[in-house]
């Protein structure tokens, strides 16, 4: 029996993860409410229902069956989608874009097989048999959040234009209220100060980046040097529920291995967006708010006709460059980030909203009007995107890469300099990689290749991974110089002979890279020094 009976009951109608996304932007709508009680249910007619569930409980949501939702009453049902029965919902329908708008192209067909058409308009939630059903308009309430968006309404169908509210875009205000928490969602993913984050973004279908180029990922990670860059992939929820969470990590994992960070699909692809340093992307909405948000942007796909004419994604793709697949990536990458100038996608950012910061009362207002309620007296919520959202660490650290193959030198003045690329993915691919000649290969010491592991000059772990002692590890590598044991404050090296030092720096720095420098020197002096990517660090050397 219910403890509150006397409240409106508003009904989150959730078809997929990616709807998940777009509907939690608005449960702060009704933050604090006593009079309201929100509701979720996922329709049986949703197209990629997998991964919804799981969704909920995550957020602790009690969803109710679909086919309850449609015996009960309700006082107001939001939905991102149009699929399903909505229609015989007993509530006000109140529907809002699922992405940056309406924005694609649908992928509706007649039983003949072809794409149907609305007066050469197909684009997805904006025509007549989207919106219409035996001619009468299906939401109460269809929420737009620029008015190009109203003027096509009015042109394709004009019936639903009694229905159309401005009212902006949600997810574009939540990411630009997050932007002053930027170096914390950096910080939480590991990427350090003089490092880029190269953001991979994703949308779904065989025309999207992981669609028709997947091996960009470890393309872009053999080419970018460790220490210098970091790679995340955001991957649309489709993506991670279409092929189920295993496959796509599965698929991924040699990636994962050399440090790629891979964004779950729930709230976290926005935080990791206000903090990256270039977006390589495709037609999806991930791509456009990134652009949207100020960031240079590369294409490393973009199907037009996919592209409904006239939107923010339509305008992106006629700015951003294309990157180019039979030349080395990493030249692309630095152009673009060196040639851009802030301001840049400005056109791209007014054609997502043009209510920007006002998105948030306007949802308000109108589901409270919907609900015949007033309005709470205190200010409508923006909260920030959680950093706690953002992916958990490999071996306790966002990002760690369990192999590397590194070049360096000792210079005439003894210090010593290093570049590393993780090795995992260089294995038995001919990618368009940087050759690297005197390299030597550091591994760690529960790599799931073993023949990465025995070629490895240097074995690395953890002090928790050493067990009874470094003798064990040595043994089953029997050709490696160094067993590198990770500290908090530096590195202990184990040699065969049981000697051992520590290496401590005067700042911090991955403490692999000490072994690296220690290696190369052979017979470390007392205090020598590493440069490494922007860093320059001092190193101690003494007894371990």
């Amino acid at each position: 029996m219910s403890t509150r009976q006397d409240t409106r009951q508003v009904l989150f109608v959730v078809h997929t993860v990616a709807s998940a996304n777009r509907l939690l932007d608005l449960v702060p709508i009704f933050d604090s409410d006593l009079r309201v009680e929100l509701l979720f249910t996922c329709p049986d007619a949703s197209a990629i229902p997998t991964g919804v569930d799981h969704c909920f409980a995550q957020l602790g949501i009690l969803p109710i069956p679909w086919t309850q939702a449609l015996d009960r009453k309700f006082d107001l049902a939001i939905t991102a989608n149009h699929r399903g029965d909505l229609r015989k919902l007993s509530a006000p329908l109140m529907i809002v874009s699922h992405g940056v708008g309406y924005t694609k192209n649908s992928a509706r067909k007649t039983e003949n097989g072809k794409r149907k058409t609305e007066n050469g308009n197909t684009v997805y939630g904006l025509t007549r048999d989207w919106l219409l059903h035996d001619g009468e308009v299906i939401p109460d309430a269809l929420v737009l959040s620029h008015r190009e968006q109203w003027h096509r309404l009015a042109r394709d169908v004009p019936e639903a234009l009694g229905t159309a509210v401005l009212a902006g875009d949600p997810c574009l205000d939540r990411l630009r209220a997050s932007a002053f928490l930027r170096e914390r969602y950096r910080e939480r993913l590991g990427v350090r100060p003089h490092q880029q984050l190269v953001v991979i973004s994703s949308t779904w279908f065989s025309r999207s980046v992981f669609g028709s180029w997947p091996d960009l990922f470890r393309q872009l990670i053999a080419e970018l040097p460790f220490d210098e860059y970091r790679v995340a992939a955001i991957l649309h929820p489709h993506v991670w529920f279409g092929h189920s969470p295993h496959q796509l990590r599965l698929w991924l994992a040699d990636c994962l291995r050399a440090g790629l960070l891979l964004v779950p699909p729930v709230e976290g692809w926005g935080a990791t967006l206000v903090a990256a340093d270039v977006i390589v992307g495709d037609h999806g909405a991930v791509t456009t708010y990134g652009a949207a948000l100020d960031h240079p942007v590369l294409l490393a796909a973009f199907p037009e006709a996919d592209v409904a004419p006239g939107t923010c994604v339509h305008e992106l793709g006629r700015r951003a460059p294309l990157l180019d697949r039979d030349r080395p990536l990493r030249p692309q990458l630095d152009q673009v980030i060196a040639e851009f100038r802030p301001g840049q996608h400005h056109a791209v950012a007014d054609l997502v909203t043009d209510l920007p910061g006002e998105a948030a009362a306007r949802h308000r207002a109108l589901a409270y009007e919907l609900l015949g309620l007033a309005e709470p007296e205190e200010p409508v919520l923006t909260p920030p995107l959680d950093p706690d959202r953002l992916i958990p660490g490999t071996h306790g650290k966002p990002g760690a890469a369990l192999a590397f193959r590194v070049t360096g030198e000792v210079r005439a003045d003894g210090v010593v300099t290093l570049r590393r690329h993780p090795a995992d993915v260089f294995r038995a691919r001919p990618l368009a990689a940087p050759r690297l000649t005197d390299q030597h290969l550091v591994v760690h010491s529960e790599h799931p290749d073993p023949a990465l592991r025995q070629a490895a000059e240097i074995v690395f772990c953890h002090p928790a991974e050493l067990g009874s002692g470094p003798d064990i590890l040595l043994a089953a590598n029997p050709f490696c110089a160094l067993l590198a044991e990770l500290t908090a404050d530096g590195c202990v090296l184990h040699h065969r002979d049981g000697s051992r030092i520590r290496l401590t720096p005067d700042a911090a720095v991955d403490p692999l890279a000490l072994a690296s420098a220690a290696f190369l020197h052979e017979k470390p002096p007392e205090r020598f020094v590493v440069e490494i990517a922007a860093q320059r660090v001092a190193v101690r050397v003494s007894p371990g």
